[in-house]
């Protein structure tokens, strides 16, 4: 009988640990995942400006066209 009330007495010890460990991952995950959240909207802010910059880049020096930054949209020279 000795032993089974230690094997309680251990289980229940772990499953206290165990709570305690969610309960910090949990205010970790809610304290961090604001910040990563706004680091990957930034990220991808910056992405998008990058790659409109470097379409308006290409239609004016390299297609010699007019960028509307409105529609995004190179509209070539009239070559006739």
């Amino acid at each position: 009988m000795r032993k089974s009330k230690k094997l309680a007495q251990s289980l229940i010890e772990y499953g206290l640990i165990l709570a305690l460990v969610a309960v910090v991952a949990i205010a970790a995950l809610q304290i961090l995942g604001k910040k990563v959240n706004d680091a990957a909207t930034t990220a991808g802010d910056n992405i998008d400006k990058t790659s409109q910059n470097a379409a308006q880049t290409y239609c004016e020096k390299s297609v010699g066209g007019t960028w509307n930054a409105d529609t995004g949209v190179c509209t070539p020279p009239d070559n006739n």
